[in-house]
């Protein structure tokens, strides 16, 4: 048996197999359509290291002459 909660509406799901339920992990396919409108909508993200080709293209600082 797999036991879970709903990361959207917190409702506990129990399971004999993830075939039992398509909409795995979320309860239902509204939760899973919330979930994949707060990807859409930038509320979920996923850091990531400066990219080095962005480095690259950046102009050098201005040197001061004085």
């Amino acid at each position: 048996m797999i036991q879970v909660r709903c990361p959207i509406c917190g409702k506990e799901i129990r399971i004999e197999k993830l075939e039992d339920l398509p909409t795995f992990p979320f309860c239902s396919r509204r939760c899973r359509l919330i979930d994949t409108g707060r990807w859409l909508g930038g509320e979920y993200r996923i850091p990531t290291l400066p990219d080095e080709s962005e480095s690259e293209t950046a102009e050098p600082p201005a040197e001061e002459n004085e």
